[in-house]
């Protein structure tokens, strides 16, 4: 099979999809509720939160509630159980998973703009200019209305005023027990890969050992030793570290009710910053004289070089965070959007045509993609590790007086 002719199965199978998806948009006697908010549910479902949602048994919900962590400015450290029973607390609001202190929980404003009515734009302009003032706190709610076989989409808006001084936020969330439970998968994988190497001592590797071992030979021959310049030994150990988290992370928020932990920009941004300290820790004189005084070049170019060294000194962590969050991210976006598709197309149970036209399509191409993402998985864990040792191997370097490249 060619590469060109799977390309062109691939267009056919896609244009397939867009065909029953334009078919089943006809279908629709009414197009009122067409817009489901669809992008919003999926970027809910990726984002951190202080409550683990498993699954519904009818109108039952089966969770995790996880307690809040606050410290007000006025009232100092409080704790609640749960979200229940900080929505009980009289200036506490939660909107969106993030919690607001406000003087009551009565609206200032309240608003509900019907979608397509004479008076909405006027409405909107007054939701948003309580939007654009700091004193105040705008949540919204959608549901639809129904007027015989007509439905309206109705957003109502709430205006809440704030109270003075500022919250934080130190809760332990979903993402945090997650990164945990990584934390303890690893450290019992590697303590029985340890104990491995402890007693076949000499011997053929056996058990978990022989799966682990070429994966570790491997960073360390073709991730670390090739660019840190023989002292691949001394990183080896951040590497690893470094590698099975991620590898681990990405595998485990792959399979349901768990968190994605690497589509969290706060973790990939940790992760670079810690790269980037170990880089900073380990450069040498000719990479900052390579930065602040660029050998080689015209005097009047220095200046515009140490602006672009130095750019590129911070874009190096920037990318490396970018980058993960940006793939893993990607991979779920898109399984869920595929999983959508049945919903939209399904009018929300109200056409089984739609529904299931696009099924079948969607269940081949939502298994494809998660195959792509079982690999995306340990590719960006090799990536972001490879980078890592090519970033501190550069600012290891050392160049002699006539080495001006």
């Amino acid at each position: 099979m060619t590469p060109k002719f799977m390309i062109q199965s691939v267009r056919k199978i896609f244009l397939v999809i867009v065909l029953v998806g334009f078919g089943g948009f006809m279908t629709q006697a009414s197009g009122g509720d067409r817009e489901q908010k669809i992008s919003d549910i999926i970027i809910h479902h990726i984002q951190d939160t202080h409550d683990w949602h498993f699954f519904d048994i009818g109108e039952v919900e089966v969770a995790l509630h996880l307690p809040w962590l606050l410290y007000n400015t006025e009232e100092g450290i409080q704790f609640f159980g749960s979200t229940y029973a900080l929505e009980k607390e009289p200036n506490y609001l939660v909107h969106h998973d993030r919690v607001y202190h406000v003087n009551s929980k009565d609206p200032v404003a309240e608003f509900k703009i019907e979608k397509g009515s004479h008076d909405a734009e006027s409405m909107m302009e007054e939701v948003h200019r309580f939007e654009k003032n700091g004193d105040f706190v705008v949540t919204h709610e959608t549901f639809i209305e129904r007027h015989g076989e007509e439905k309206i989409e109705v957003v109502e808006y709430k205006a809440f005023d704030k109270k003075e001084g500022a919250i934080l936020d130190l809760s332990l969330t979903k993402t945090g027990i997650q990164i945990f439970l990584v934390c303890v998968l690893m450290f019992f994988i590697f303590t029985s890969v340890a104990k491995g190497y402890q007693k076949n001592e000499g011997k053929a590797p056996k058990g978990i050992q022989s799966f682990f071992e070429p994966i570790i030979l491997f960073v360390r021959e073709d991730v670390a030793k090739p660019f840190l310049h023989g002292k691949h030994d001394r990183f080896m150990p951040y590497l690893l570290t470094l590698f099975f988290f991620i590898w681990i992370s990405n595998m485990v928020g792959l399979m349901p009710i768990n968190s994605n932990i690497a589509g969290n920009t706060s973790i990939t941004l940790m992760l670079a910053t810690l790269s980037f300290v170990l880089i900073l820790a380990n450069s040498t004189m000719d990479f900052w004289g390579h930065i602040f005084w660029f050998p080689g070049v015209p005097l009047a170019l220095k200046p515009l070089m140490l602006i672009v060294e130095f750019m590129g000194l911070l874009t190096k962590p920037a990318a490396l965070a970018i980058r993960l969050f940006a793939n893993i991210s990607a991979g779920h976006f898109m399984v869920l959007a595929l999983i959508s598709l049945i919903f939209i197309l399904g009018d929300m149970g109200h056409s089984q045509a739609g529904a299931w036209g696009v099924t079948p399509l969607t269940i081949l191409f939502g298994i494809f993609i998660f195959a792509v993402e079982l690999i995306v998985a340990v590719v960006q864990a090799f990536v972001f590790a490879m980078l890592t040792a090519v970033f501190i191997g550069q600012a290891m370097e050392t160049h002699g007086h006539g080495d001006h490249h």
